[in-house]
């Protein structure tokens, strides 16, 4: 398997886990507002990995497919509108969403993510080692 496929899957495996832990403690606890934010800044997070894995994929075949440097873009504008949007959101509505705990919950695919591509990366360098030849599973 594609290593960037098996990172994003257990990126989205991993965040789906801490947001239906989220959900259980916003209905469980008196800090819905909080746990609200953070799982929308979750969300949007967890849409702009995606967005940027698929991005960089698109840009890479184009590379490989034509030899230009010239590749397409990966989609910065549209991440920047997905976190105007979140603030939009948080500002329009601060009954429901705190900011600061959004603004808290953007990062949290993107440290994921590096977490995942370290440990798997390191997984891969162990099971070589070993003399075995494994995928990224």
């Amino acid at each position: 398997m594609d290593p960037m496929k098996s990172i994003c899957r257990r990126v989205l495996v991993f965040t789906v886990g801490l947001i239906i832990a989220l959900l259980i403690l916003w209905f469980s606890t008196s800090y819905q507002q909080a746990i609200a934010g953070l799982i929308l800044g979750i969300l949007v997070s967890l849409y702009n990995v995606l967005y940027l894995a698929r991005k960089l994929r698109i840009a890479g075949e184009y590379a490989i497919a034509t030899g230009s440097p010239k590749t397409p873009g990966v989609g910065m504008l549209n991440r920047f509108l997905m976190v105007t949007l979140a603030v939009m959101i948080t500002v329009k509505y601060p009954g429901t969403f705190d900011f600061r705990s959004m603004v808290l919950g953007l990062p949290v695919c993107y440290i994921l993510s590096v977490f995942m591509y370290f440990w798997c990366s390191k997984r891969e360098k162990r099971l070589n080692e070993g003399g075995e030849q494994r995928e990224w599973n």
